[in-house]
């Protein structure tokens, strides 16, 4: 059996790389960072938070910060102290849920606390939380010696 080979027909290299692709993961990790991002992204106002044993997954509500500085927050909103028990109505008889979670920082006198519960309770809030830390392994290690 003979083999014919042309020895004109030269060989083509593709010189171009395909990017399709690539481009195509891009966009769908860009997309999956989109997506995700807001649900990683916690409340912006810096707070130390109490630590406990027993710390559940933080329910849909209200949240009212306490800054060490005494500042107030609702949803992320500066509020007056003054201003506070006519936000709080306004919050709560807006929200489907009537809970309000209260997180404070450690450095909080427990009498401001306890006032902003009182607000709460007194605008028609029918539950309240207080927002806590899982205590971490170090940290548990630390308490015990």
């Amino acid at each position: 059996m003979k083999t014919f080979i042309d020895e004109n027909i030269e060989e083509k290299i593709i010189g171009k790389i395909n990017i399709t692709p690539f481009t195509d993961m891009f966009l769908i990790l860009l997309l999956i960072f989109m997506i995700a991002t807001p649900f990683l992204m916690q409340e912006g106002i810096k707070v130390n938070l109490p630590s406990s044993e027993v710390s559940q997954e933080q329910p849909e509500g209200i949240i009212v910060t306490l800054t060490k500085d005494n500042k107030i927050f609702i949803e992320n909103e500066e509020i007056a102290v003054e201003n506070l028990s006519d936000a709080l109505i306004k919050k709560i008889g807006e929200a489907k849920e009537k809970l309000v979670i209260v997180r404070g920082d450690t450095a909080v006198m427990l009498g401001s606390a306890v006032n902003i519960m009182d607000m709460a309770k007194l605008a028609g809030a029918t539950k309240i939380a207080i927002a806590t830390e899982e205590i971490k392994e170090e940290d548990e290690a630390k308490r015990k010696e």
